[in-house]
């Protein structure tokens, strides 16, 4: 399971949808993944906030529970053709959320986020929401 940072997010403002979620991955004892480009993301998030040291110490300790993958040249590949792919048929897709789905395609991982529509139109790529 890869979290997107909606997940993330969610789980910070204690959405129940995405704690219901977390327990069952718990549960499950599947390992908990979060891609780098949603750590950026985050970062993105906190540099905005009004309380960022409030808000670091929350995102600490939620990114304590996952496993960080890192954008490699496999993922990073994988994104470019899926982004020219989808672009040839006129769709345009946030390029952070193609990296986030080749990070997760390469390891064979499911992404879990409120945004399905922003994952759907890759191919190979299972999604969940909450």
């Amino acid at each position: 399971m890869i979290a997107d940072s909606s997940f993330v997010i969610d789980i910070m403002r204690t959405n129940e949808d995405a704690l219901q979620k977390l327990e069952l991955i718990q549960q499950g004892q599947h390992p908990q993944y979060l891609a780098s480009p949603s750590v950026m993301e985050l970062a993105v998030g906190l540099s905005l906030a009004k309380l960022p040291s409030k808000e670091q110490k929350r995102i600490d300790s939620i990114l304590e529970e996952f496993q960080i993958l890192p954008l490699d040249a496999v993922s990073a590949w994988w994104a470019g053709l899926e982004i020219g792919r989808l672009k040839g048929v006129g769709i345009s897709i946030d390029p952070i959320d193609a990296q986030i789905a080749g990070i997760a395609v390469q390891h064979k991982e499911t992404v879990v986020t409120r945004n399905l529509r922003h994952f759907e139109r890759f191919q190979d790529l299972s999604v969940e929401s909450y």
